[in-house]
């Protein structure tokens, strides 16, 4: 087990990549510590076989864990939903929550969905290229902010 994480589960499986390319990946679930947040990442096959999980599961561990004691986001939950291109994508989708200054009223949320790939730069299957994870929580609280009219 590792500081941030401990694994869960695991399972063979393919990962589709494009029209024509698809890889063997072990599918490996795993729960943060501290917050207890499940996760899954696709770990290729053969690396998996060789150096085990962690270079792939301990960034996303260590990212979802950041953007919680960060103070970026207040919660997250694993979902799978299909991308523009019709692929099966990973997402944190982390709870994001602004409380206003006056003190009147209940906490203003929201949920933005993070692919993996942005909390990871994708360090395994890919090149991502898209709005950094910060970059989307932040955007979310702000309107959050603007919505309370502060």
């Amino acid at each position: 087990m590792a500081a941030n994480y401990t694994n869960v589960t695991a399972r063979r499986t393919v990962q589709v990549l494009g029209p024509t390319e698809v890889i063997d990946v072990e599918e490996v679930g795993f729960y943060t510590i501290p917050t207890n947040i499940y996760a899954q990442v696709e770990v290729p096959y053969q690396a998996w076989l060789s150096e085990g999980p962690a270079a792939w599961v301990e960034p996303l561990a260590t990212a979802i864990e950041g953007m919680i004691s960060g103070g970026l986001a207040t919660g997250g939950t694993f979902v799978q939903d299909v991308d523009a291109s019709g692929l099966l994508t990973d997402y944190i989708e982390f709870t994001v929550t602004y409380t206003p200054t006056t003190g009147l009223g209940l906490p203003f949320t929201t949920a933005v969905d993070v692919p993996v790939a942005a909390l990871t730069l994708d360090t395994g299957l890919g090149a991502y290229t898209g709005t950094s994870a910060a970059d989307l929580v932040s955007a979310a609280y702000n309107q959050l902010v603007a919505t309370a009219n502060e």
